[in-house]
């Protein structure tokens, strides 16, 4: 289900890394289940998945990560996901294959993707399966002079399976992100550890932007309030 350099695992045991603590971390889970290292994805293959004390079909036991928020009935929820990669480059060379990449494709530009302020997709079986992600720092390169320059107003669009089966090479280095996740158990503070990926294809959409046009005149309280300040 993912290339075979990527390995995911889940492991709510981890309280810091590189000095800086994990959201995720646990000892035990709402239901009284010590909380374990779990491996979901090894080498591009599914292995696992996070499990509360209600049994799935194949796994019988809770490997303690039966999550919620105050008195919510738990659910098998992620703490700490750790991505980890064994095609690594660095960010340069990242750089130099989107570029590659986008030249062979035929595009006049690729797209770097700096930070995204967070996202949201459909868990349930009979949802959408889809996602939407937000970025905040979005850069079009020129595949002819490697130039960057802003992009705004878009919002990160597509199914789980199609975009990360497009994953060609990831950085070197392992971004954090510590924050909260929202589901039917309620907020439950998580963490991702990640490197840089290199995508073959990403979809994009335009966000909707707002019509609103500013008041002609000012309103009459703020008028007012104005002129008991002058005086």
């Amino acid at each position: 289900m993912l290339p075979p350099f990527i390995t995911l695992v889940d492991d709510p045991t981890v309280r810091t890394l590189r000095d800086e603590p994990l959201n995720g971390f646990y000892v035990y889970d709402e239901e009284g289940v010590k909380g374990q290292r779990t491996v979901l994805v090894e080498k591009g293959v599914l292995k696992g998945y996070l499990l509360s004390r209600r049994p799935v079909e194949g796994f019988l036991q809770s490997n303690g990560h039966g999550r919620s928020q105050g008195t919510r009935k738990p659910v098998a929820r992620m703490a700490n996901l750790i991505v980890e990669s064994s095609k690594q480059v660095d960010d340069a060379e990242l750089k130099k294959q989107l570029i590659a990449e986008a030249k062979r494709q035929g595009k006049p530009y690729g797209l770097i993707i700096r930070d995204i302020t967070g996202g949201n997709t459909n868990t349930s079986s009979y949802g959408y399966q889809a996602f939407k992600g937000v970025p905040r720092m979005v850069y079009r390169v020129d595949v002819k002079t490697g130039q960057e320059s802003l992009v705004r107003g878009v919002e990160i669009v597509g199914t789980p399976l199609s975009s990360i089966n497009r994953i060609m090479s990831t950085g070197r280095k392992q971004g954090i992100f510590n924050g909260y996740c929202g589901a039917e158990s309620g907020n439950v503070p998580v963490s991702t550890v990640a490197p840089a990926v290199l995508l073959q294809e990403i979809e994009l959409q335009r966000t909707v932007e707002g019509k609103d046009r500013p008041p002609i005149l000012l309103s009459p309280t703020a008028a007012t309030t104005a002129s008991d300040e002058v005086k």
